[in-house]
């Protein structure tokens, strides 16, 4: 009998498998492409990469949409059916003989609820064993953080669905909470202020496009992008120039959400763990972790050092691979929770 071992993260906008002593094996955008069928039921078309690749290129009679949403899973049906997808191209087929054991991330502050649908997810896929594992943990290991240590370390990682504040300590949390924001939030956030502003409509695809390449918090960057909308009173086609300071007043209300939480964390810390916070520095992570002017922003707002590494945007995936090669620290987290 040969247990297969495999580390998820099923995000919001992502999916990352690892595989014990492979390392990553899969990183796919968490979407579905369907039809609509008689009495509204779906005919799914496609799963991941393939569907990133029309996003807002179809028809009416077809929807696009993720199984998870602000880090909650909105359908265990339709999540076990990516899982399953992404599984079956891997060549990772569980039996008798090659049970399957999966540790899957989540965010730090779903109730019990959410957690059974996790393990739900797992197990429509085949899994014999289901282990769940706050993602946070898998950062600070992506950042190479001692997470056993008596230390205290606050990670903040900003993902597409949700951001996940903790403090760890010694495997625990000594606090954690989930704001239910991410990137997907400001990617909207960026189509509002721009049919505002401007009285053209983008597309979710441009605004994280522009996000990604133009986004700053900066305030004398004068960098500014092209692009292709939709004139809301004519219907056609027209070119507009979007800057870096549109992007900015678009998500500026999220960034305060996140100052604001870090805040109310620290200021109920007790002196001893603050004192390792500040000494530490806070550890920013994630796909919006490499915003230019992060850093900065941040330093100026709260008053302490800020922690983005070259690696920052892969700190749970990185990490995650680690985890699954480490049961015993697995079986450590997992007491501590």
């Amino acid at each position: 009998m040969s247990e297969i071992v495999l580390g998820l993260n099923f995000g919001s906008s992502n999916v990352v498998i690892a595989k014990s002593n492979e390392g990553i094996v899969l990183r796919e955008t968490n979407l579905i492409s369907a039809n609509k069928g008689n009495n509204n039921n779906l005919i799914i078309t496609g799963v991941g990469k393939e569907v990133e690749n029309v996003l807002g290129k179809t028809d009416s009679n077809k929807v696009i949409f993720s199984p998870v949403s602000y880090g909650e899973i909105v359908s265990t049906d339709y999540a076990s059916f990516v899982l399953k997808s992404f599984l079956s191209k891997l060549n990772i087929h569980a039996s008798v003989f090659n049970p399957l054991k999966i540790i899957s991330t989540i965010p730090v502050g779903i109730d019990y609820e959410q957690k059974q649908k996790y393990i739900d997810m797992c197990l429509m896929a085949k899994a014999k064993d289901v282990v769940l594992i706050p993602r946070i943990f898998c950062c600070a290991l992506g950042e190479n953080i001692n997470i056993s240590a008596n230390n205290a370390h606050m990670i903040v990682d900003i993902g597409g669905g949700t951001v996940d504040c903790a403090v760890i300590n010694m495997n625990t949390i000594i606090s954690g909470a989930t704001l239910c924001i991410g990137g997907r939030s400001m990617d909207s956030s960026i189509v509002s202020f721009i049919k505002f502003k401007y009285g053209v409509t983008i597309g979710l695809k441009t605004a994280a496009y522009l996000k990604e390449n133009i986004g700053s918090l900066y305030e004398n960057d004068m960098a500014k992008y092209e692009v292709t909308a939709i004139d809301d009173k004519t219907g056609s086609p027209i070119q507009v120039i979007v800057t870096a300071k549109d992007i900015f007043e678009a998500t500026s209300v999220y960034l305060d959400e996140i100052v604001k939480i870090i805040k109310t964390m620290v200021n109920t810390l007790s002196p001893e763990i603050s004192n390792d916070v500040v000494r530490n520095g806070i550890t920013i992570c994630g796909g919006y972790s490499k915003v230019s002017g992060l850093e900065k922003y941040l330093r100026n707002k709260l008053g302490f050092s800020i922690n983005i590494s070259d690696e920052s945007n892969n700190a749970a995936a990185n990490g995650l691979a680690k985890l699954i090669n480490s049961l015993n620290l697995v079986e450590e987290l997992v007491k501590n929770l």
